[in-house]
């Protein structure tokens, strides 16, 4: 399997508190890591610091064997997709809402595809009304699966999720594993940061924090 995302002994420091030194972990094609660790160790820190949004203290990143740096930084963010644990697109509807990001520069040539986005969200047991529906008319569970899903049609080598599943039943949360675990087998590298159990025991590897 080929190597996507490789971090090797990262140290962040953040408001003048170290987070975590000496970091080591690498993510391969097809494979699905969990972060998770106690609040405040960083794990947040982690996913925006691969995007290149945080400087390192120490260490580096690789992703697609391209080391992270203020030359790479676009061409790494256009190969993955992030999740944040709140994103709040300007939308009036969510049809409107998905389309952003391929309105983005970086995504023109990805095509939206309502028939690919329902066999998503028939995965996350989404109804395929919601299309039509408000933004301000979902509940939390919806939307974040509904993100997660915008994240997944966009097709990227690499996958980062903030706690993707917070907001979620555990039957949801089934929902959202069967997602990461398809997107792994189809070739993606996906970390998310994750405190639920669902998920770590789901996942192909635990780093902790």
């Amino acid at each position: 399997m080929a190597e996507m995302l490789k971090i090797e002994r990262a140290a962040l420091r953040l408001g003048g508190r170290l987070l975590f030194r000496d970091l080591d972990v690498e993510v391969a094609s097809g494979e699905w890591v969990c972060v998770t660790g106690g609040s405040g160790c960083g794990k947040t820190s982690l996913l925006r610091a691969v995007l290149g949004f945080l400087p390192l203290e120490a260490g580096r990143v690789r992703v697609c064997g391209e080391e992270l740096t203020l030359h790479t930084v676009e061409r790494i963010r256009r190969r993955t997709a992030y999740v944040p644990q709140e994103l709040f697109l300007p939308a009036e509807t969510v049809e409107e809402m998905l389309r952003i990001p391929f309105d983005l520069k970086a995504n023109r040539r990805i095509p939206f595809s309502t028939e690919g986005l329902f066999r998503i969200w028939d995965t996350l047991g989404l109804e395929h009304g919601l299309l039509r529906r408000k933004v301000g008319q979902l509940s939390g569970g919806q939307r974040q699966r509904i993100v997660l899903s915008m994240a997944a049609l966009l097709g990227k080598r690499l996958l980062l999720a903030d706690e993707p599943t917070s907001a979620l039943d555990e039957e949801s949360v089934g929902k959202v594993a069967g997602l990461l675990r398809g997107m792994a087998a189809g070739g993606a590298a996906v970390v998310s940061v994750s405190h639920n159990r669902t998920l770590l025991e789901a996942c192909d590897r635990v780093v902790r924090l």
